[in-house]
């Protein structure tokens, strides 16, 4: 499985774009492992990897975020990230894993030393790639839990929340995040021009702003599009174009993400 990966590097595509692409193999085939071993109905798929793999939005992401889901019974994370580091090793990978479960949302790196060089991405023969897996272990409650079979060089099934739990957990980030991620506003306005009827799951979205803010803040069908007005007139847009450009498929795209399209679209 790991040879796939001469496959995914081609003349054709920028430095950037084939580390992306390489990437997301290893989150594939991770995603695979979850449903081989029978792991993956303990962990519910959100944020933009999601979409990706769902929805096709048009960026790559560097990280695989999951909450755990309501039905879990057996979940363990350390065996988790114990059966996923046999199974790369067995492909052929070296994998370095590093976690953390001292908090709430537990996480992991999953680094990769030398695949870069070996496929004549880096001239360093040291230098790793990586992903990072979360998992929300005290998620808001309200989410609604799906099933999609997925067929992506692997065939597998994704445990994921609907379209309207996805969107508040967007909006979530969009209001309390502290600091300006750009792949969160891309993300926006990728969900404003496809789905123009869409609306957030409100017992979710305040649940988990519940969770987050020391001030309560109510959000309704009435006040969800000016409280996200609030938030574009605060953001930085040169950080968010600077932070999303090198995940996008068509850099172009960039152009499009401006605080008057996000206005307008609203």
């Amino acid at each position: 499985m790991k040879d796939y990966i001469k496959e995914i590097v081609n003349e054709k595509f920028s430095l950037q774009d084939s580390r992306n692409r390489i990437r997301e193999y290893i989150q594939k085939f991770l995603f695979y492992i979850l449903y081989k071993r029978k792991l993956y109905k303990d962990l519910v798929f959100v944020g933009g990897t999601a979409l990706r793999f769902l929805y096709g939005i048009k960026r790559f992401s560097e990280n695989l975020y999951f909450s755990l889901s309501y039905k879990a019974k057996k979940y363990d994370f350390k065996n988790i990230l114990k059966i996923a580091q046999e199974e790369f090793i067995a492909s052929g990978y070296k994998i370095e894993v590093k976690y953390d479960i001292s908090k709430n949302v537990h996480s992991a790196f999953l680094k990769f030393p030398g695949l870069l060089f070996e496929y004549g991405l880096s001239p360093h023969k040291d230098e790793k790639i990586s992903i990072k897996m979360e998992i929300d272990t005290n998620p808001p409650q309200g989410g609604r839990e799906e099933v999609t079979l997925y067929n992506s060089i692997f065939m597998f099934y994704i445990l994921h929340y609907d379209l309207p739990s996805l969107f508040a957990g967007k909006l979530h980030a969009l209001l309390c995040r502290k600091y300006t991620k750009g792949r969160d506003w891309y993300d926006l306005l990728w969900y404003l021009t496809t789905f123009k009827e869409l609306e957030p799951n409100f017992v979710m979205l305040n649940n988990a702003i519940g969770q987050t803010r020391e001030k309560p803040l109510r959000i309704d069908k009435k006040n969800w599009k000016d409280k996200l007005r609030n938030a574009i007139d605060n953001f930085d847009i040169k950080k968010t174009k600077n932070d999303v450009r090198r995940f996008l498929e068509n850099r172009g795209e960039i152009e499009l993400l401006t605080k008057e399209n996000l206005y307008r679209l609203l």
